[in-house]
């Protein structure tokens, strides 16, 4: 090959320059396969923190995974314990429900070989509680009232005896010591205007002593209910009537709750002697004798105005004489001209309603304080309608104290008359 291209010079110089330009190609080529290459040994750090947060969340998963299966293996381990080892008595109440159906006694090798008669729950025939719970005297039992400022009220209390006779001046300190036991029928809220302010908490007491009385009377104005008719008030049935059977006991709650005859209702109940029963009235928030005082006004008026006589009628209204006028200013004295005018939150307030009707007003600053005697209205027609305020008519005081006073009666008139009191006096 030397001799060709010493013998033709101009190629010599051809395969030299295609030589020379193939020289930079090549080095091109391995310099961009040596960069690839490096770049393919040196890891992308963005790749793999993208790898380490998908194994991060594929591990969070699988710990939810087991956590909830854990939490349903639980669950179902409980539910199973509880129906099979029936920790709530239900297979026991089931029993006692076929057993009662087939009208079969319950075995008496459960109960110690005790036989328990058919009745309502409580009857005093087996030892039971009272109808009406007693659990303690004066504040050894609380009633929740459902507000925080005045959270309780005691199932019982001891209010003293006053008598006709008894001469006091207003703010003379009283002792309950040997005084009459009274029990809780019921108790509400007062709340005013539209925003349901809540002022005090009020409940109705009965003196124990008066409870057979307070049932009889309950009885007779359920099977004869108050009406213009003179032959459908009284009679052997009611007079004969124990106790009221279930339909009964709901007309008679009916009949307390009914805004237009609700008022003849209550007023046969409390009108005549007999029953002593009072309203404790705790604030829930600071006010005076004379707001108090004013909203009783008011009721006691807007009742009165009811009862006027209709016109042309020559004979006068119960309540337009000028004894109850007199009686009224009697009332309004009691709570506006004595040196105490504030009643600060929490302290207590009590109108008490004597066997014949006479309103006593009573004040306790302090549970450990003794008990002040404010003043007293003998005419029973003030009292009447002051009690009716919260009982009877289209708005009462307290809507929910009503209720919940209904209630408790209701509980009364379920047991045979005089009853209750075998163990609660």
């Amino acid at each position: 090959m030397a001799s060709p291209l010493r013998s033709n010079p101009w190629r010599a110089y051809q395969c030299l320059a295609r030589q020379r330009l193939r020289a930079p190609q090549s080095s091109r080529s391995i310099t961009s396969t040596s960069l690839r290459s490096a770049n393919n040994a040196t890891s992308n750090p963005l790749r793999s923190a993208e790898r380490a947060k998908r194994a991060q969340e594929v591990a969070k998963a699988k710990r939810s995974v087991v956590v909830s299966m854990t939490g349903i293996i639980a669950c179902a381990a409980t539910m199973y314990g509880l129906v099979t080892y029936d920790v709530f008595g239900m297979e026991a109440l089931k029993e006692k429900d076929a057993l009662n159906k087939e009208g079969q006694s319950p075995d008496t090798s459960k109960n110690n070989g005790a036989i328990k008669m058919d009745g309502p729950t409580g009857f005093p025939s087996d030892g039971g509680p009272p109808v009406i719970p007693v659990h303690g005297q004066d504040l050894a039992d609380q009633i929740a009232t459902g507000n925080s400022s005045v959270p309780y009220f005691p199932s019982t209390i001891r209010l003293p005896a006053i008598e006709e006779t008894d001469k006091k001046q207003a703010g003379d300190e009283l002792s309950a010591s040997d005084g009459e036991e009274y029990q809780l029928l019921g108790l509400g809220i007062r709340s005013v205007s539209f925003l349901s302010i809540q002022v005090y908490v009020v409940g109705l007491y009965v003196a124990k002593k008066d409870i057979t009385e307070l049932q009889q009377r309950l009885v007779r104005t359920a099977i004869h209910p108050p009406s213009n008719d003179p032959a459908a008030i009284s009679g052997a049935g009611a007079d004969a009537a124990t106790s009221l059977v279930p339909p009964e006991r709901q007309q008679l709650k009916e009949l307390l709750l009914d805004p237009e005859n609700g008022d003849a209702a209550w007023s046969a109940i409390i009108k005549d002697d007999g029953i002593r029963t009072a309203f404790r009235i705790v604030p829930t928030r600071n006010t005076d004798f004379m707001h108090l005082r004013d909203g009783w006004v008011r009721g006691i008026t807007a009742r009165a105005q009811q009862k006027k006589p209709a016109p042309g009628t020559t004979e006068p209204g119960e309540f337009q004489d000028k004894e109850f006028g007199t009686s009224m200013n009697d009332f309004k004295a009691v709570f506006g001209g004595g040196q105490r005018k504030n009643v600060p939150k929490g302290q207590t307030l009590v109108l008490m309603r004597n066997a014949q009707g006479a309103l006593d007003a009573l004040f306790q600053p302090d549970a450990t304080k003794p008990i002040q005697w404010m003043g007293r209205v003998s005419d029973e027609r003030v009292s009447r309608l002051v009690w009716l305020n919260y009982l009877a008519g289209k708005t009462v005081s307290s809507e929910s104290a009503r209720k919940n006073i209904v209630d408790g009666l209701m509980t009364v008139v379920e047991r045979p008359v005089g009853t209750v009191t075998q163990r609660i006096v």
